[in-house]
């Protein structure tokens, strides 16, 4: 297992993943904060990793560098190591996946969509996303188009979703154009 930390226009990020072969996959992204903070993560949950250049992970690197500059590029989800999900997590993260950009889902609406009625198991499959932004769990809100929560916390979602286009009413809630339900 390997790790590189990188910057962003949002702080330092971070990569953690596995390098067999000819390929490597993330299994892990963190969401962007300051380098002491992501160092300390890392060694407290992925103590064995090494450090790394990140060449191996130098695609979805770039993509998310990109992401934080604002660049709609969708991050694709061959570049995770989607098997260390739950068979419902993994249902969670795909419908989160394909919310478009600059527009935002309920997890009630997500639940649905799994014919599902676990809205919280689905809020809690997305509170445990381990790729934040190539998964953009950020889109998912509450139905009365309050924030919820997000891992990096609500003045980043935020500020997530306006870099994505999305827009909020004087309540401080998502436009109503900008919410599928």
């Amino acid at each position: 297992m390997k790790f590189t930390i990188f910057e962003t226009e949002f702080g330092h990020s971070a990569i953690v993943y596995w390098a067999r072969g000819d390929s490597a996959k993330a299994i892990h992204v963190l969401l962007p904060r300051s380098e002491k903070s992501i160092k300390n993560t890392i060694m407290g949950r992925f103590s064995r990793a090494l450090n790394a250049s990140g060449d191996e992970v130098s695609e979805l690197r770039t993509r998310i560098q990109d992401f934080f500059t604002g660049k709609p590029d969708p991050i694709p989800l061959s570049l995770v190591d989607t098997s260390i999900c739950s068979a419902f997590q993994l249902s969670v993260l795909m419908e989160e996946h394909a919310i478009p950009r600059g527009k935002t889902s309920s997890y009630g609406r997500i639940a649905a969509r799994l014919e599902s009625r676990a809205v919280r198991a689905v809020g809690s499959a997305l509170a445990r996303n381990p790729f934040p932004i190539v998964v953009p769990c950020h889109r998912a809100v509450r139905s009365d188009r309050s924030l919820g929560g997000f891992q990096g916390g609500l003045e980043m979602k935020k500020r997530i979703l306006i870099l994505e286009g999305v827009r909020f009413s004087s309540e401080d809630r998502v436009h109503p154009d900008d919410f599928l339900g």
